[in-house]
């Protein structure tokens, strides 16, 4: 079996998943959809990719298996030290006195595909570092969405193995987790992220937002999904609003102009503010 399948077999299979989960891949790039069902086809004992194809068309649980397969993105803790300590040091502080300064004690946060919830509270614990103690006094809406039930079920129950949390702190530890090889996320940092399914692709944007994290997302659209979801985060973000990509991920042309650079190395844009009142 080759190690992706043919454009024939991504299209008949893309054309089932929206068929049968209402899920519509037209928007992703069909190398990496091909290489997503190939490695599914061989986890499955598949000779071939045909085999598979009727597999999945028989099998309504192993359709949701394969979406889930393409959908759900590796995340980790903390995962680009450097940008979390921008964020920790410099922008979240940033936004918070601009917020202040106008009378607004509030924050809106967003993770676009957070899969098993790791960046949303990595955030999360940024944020309160980033208000000193003084969380109390703001409110903070942390946003995580996927569109994979499976992930967005493990992001909410917070369970983690000590291995997992590797890149935090030993006080970091105690004051976010409890417990011993299994460590689950305490009251303190679960109650400000609010999980929920969403895609971006198809579903509104939240707005007001302060803050975007879509990161490693981009990468496995077509270009022209990936003009319309920048769009979609653009309006979201309220002017002078962050929005962070991935490291290998860059704004495409048509929506530069309504951002200014903050760091290209961590790919991290300023919404222009409105020209008019």
């Amino acid at each position: 079996m080759t190690d992706t399948a043919s454009p024939s077999d991504v299209s008949r299979l893309v054309g089932l998943i929206q068929e049968r989960a209402g899920f519509d891949l037209s928007g992703y790039r069909r190398d990496p959809l091909g290489r997503s069902i190939a490695r599914r086809a061989a986890a499955c004992h598949c000779s071939t990719i045909e085999k598979y194809c009727a597999l999945a068309e028989a099998s309504q649980g192993e359709l949701g298996r394969l979406l889930s397969q393409i959908t759900v993105e590796y995340s980790e803790f903390f995962r680009d030290p450097e940008l979390f300590d921008l964020l920790r040091r410099r922008l979240l502080p940033e936004l918070v006195e601009r917020n202040e300064r106008a009378g607004r004690r509030a924050v809106r946060l967003w993770s676009v595909g957070c899969a098993g919830g790791e960046e949303a509270y990595s955030l999360a614990i940024v944020l309160l570092e980033a208000l000193s103690g003084h969380a109390d006094g703001f409110d903070i809406k942390l946003f995580a969405t996927d569109v994979d039930a499976a992930s967005l079920a493990r992001a909410r129950a917070g369970r983690y193995r000590n291995d997992e949390l590797s890149s935090l702190e030993p006080q970091a530890l105690d004051r976010y987790f409890r417990g011993r090889h299994t460590l689950v996320v305490r009251p303190v940092l679960r109650d400000l992220v609010c999980f929920g399914r969403h895609n971006v692709l198809a579903d509104p944007p939240i707005s007001k937002l302060d803050l975007v994290a879509c990161r490693n997302v981009l990468i496995y659209l077509e270009k022209d999904a990936q003009v319309r979801t920048l769009r979609s985060l653009c309006y979201g973000l309220v002017p002078g609003g962050y929005l962070v990509l991935g490291k290998t991920e860059k704004l495409r042309p048509e929506v530069q102009a309504a951002f200014e650079p903050v760091s290209e190395k961590w790919r991290v844009y300023r919404r222009i503010e409105d020209p008019t009142p």
